[in-house]
């Protein structure tokens, strides 16, 4: 009788479980609420004349183009959410493992497990945060795709592609980095909470 195989079941790693839950995060809610964000910035307001609300506007666009209008450039907003979260925790580890090796010293055998003092892990979690946004082309494709701006020549109904040709043939390579700066800061900052700020929590329940 031939030998059964037990077949094992993998656990899921934690970086394919922060890119899952980035891509379902896209699909769910954000596509929709970074839709309205952009269109209410990039929209044309009526001047001396009633404005319309928010929710006045989805409902015209929703009775216009369907869930598809609603939720443009949410492809755009999947790929930028799971770069962001693996990026962020991913480089943040790594960033704290340099961290390690400069603190205790590279001979140091104990080192990966020794705990670290707080400025450290910090400093490990805003390097993370800040190059997480690598990613910035992703984010200004997907802002150009949600945009309601008119301009001669722009293509009505925007793909990733199409988005990223606009923005080169305009703007050049430098286009894909616009607002770069204040996105770093806000990285920093959400990476820091995310990251230093989970593992306190962890602490303080004592969990794993």
């Amino acid at each position: 009788m031939a030998e059964q195989k037990e077949i094992k079941k993998k656990p899921i790693s934690f970086a394919n479980l922060l890119i899952g839950a980035g891509v379902a995060q896209a699909y769910t809610t954000m596509g929709f609420c970074t839709f309205m964000k952009t269109v209410e910035v990039t929209r044309s307001k009526a001047v001396g004349g009633v404005q319309k609300s928010t929710w006045q506007v989805a409902s015209e666009i929703f009775k216009k183009e369907g869930i598809v209008g609603i939720n443009k450039g949410v492809n755009a907003v999947a790929l930028r959410q799971c770069t962001n979260w693996g990026s962020r925790f991913g480089l943040s580890v790594l960033a704290e493992n340099i961290i390690r090796d400069y603190y205790f010293g590279k001979d140091d055998k104990d080192k990966r497990t020794k705990p670290l003092p707080p400025l450290q892990k910090i400093l490990a979690s805003a390097i993370g945060g800040g190059l997480s946004c690598w990613n910035q082309p992703i984010e200004v494709i997907r802002v150009e795709m949600q945009s309601q701006l008119k301009t001669p020549g722009r293509p009505e109904k925007m793909t990733i592609v199409k988005a990223a040709q606009w923005i080169y043939k305009n703007n050049g390579l430098k286009g894909f980095y616009r607002g770069v700066s204040p996105r770093i800061g806000l990285g920093v900052w959400q990476t820091i909470c995310m990251v230093y700020g989970g593992e306190l929590v962890k602490g303080y329940f004592k969990t794993n």
